[in-house]
């Protein structure tokens, strides 16, 4: 009978497990720059052992620049991201915006949270003139 209840509950953990880890994950973005602007991030793993990440915003600077970053907040390195090349959108006339990318499943797991930036110069290279529009964590 105590064997049974053991098996039972492990079991039950296992099969939590891969329900939640099979299913997508969202992350809420929450707005840094601007108190109307908002969005989502949604996680799910797809085929050849990636991860696509879905990035829905509103309430951001009308037919602007953003570039999306990962970050790794490592102690040591500092922030270690990417963000540059073909992860950037626009947003249209109503300051909405969204992208979708896939990366490395293996990588994922590298990344604390997300970031999005403003580029009112259009220039994703340059990080000193951007602004932080919206943040989210992957881990809570």
């Amino acid at each position: 009978m105590k064997y049974r209840l053991v098996i039972t509950a492990l079991a039950a953990v296992f099969l939590t497990a891969a329900a939640v880890w099979g299913s997508p994950s969202r992350v809420e973005l929450t707005g840094e720059a601007w108190d109307s602007a908002a969005g989502e991030a949604v996680v799910t793993d797809v085929e050849n052992e990636e991860k696509e990440i879905r990035v829905e915003a509103s309430g951001l600077q009308p037919n602007s620049l953003y570039s999306i970053w990962l970050i790794d907040e490592t102690p040591m390195l500092g922030d270690i991201g990417i963000g540059s090349g073909d992860l950037t959108f626009e947003t249209d006339a109503d300051g909405n915006g969204s992208y979708i990318v896939r990366i490395p499943a293996r990588q994922f797991k590298d990344w604390d949270k997300i970031e999005i930036l403003h580029h009112p110069n259009n220039d994703t290279e340059d990080l000193e003139g951007a602004e932080l529009a919206l943040l989210g964590s992957f881990w809570g």
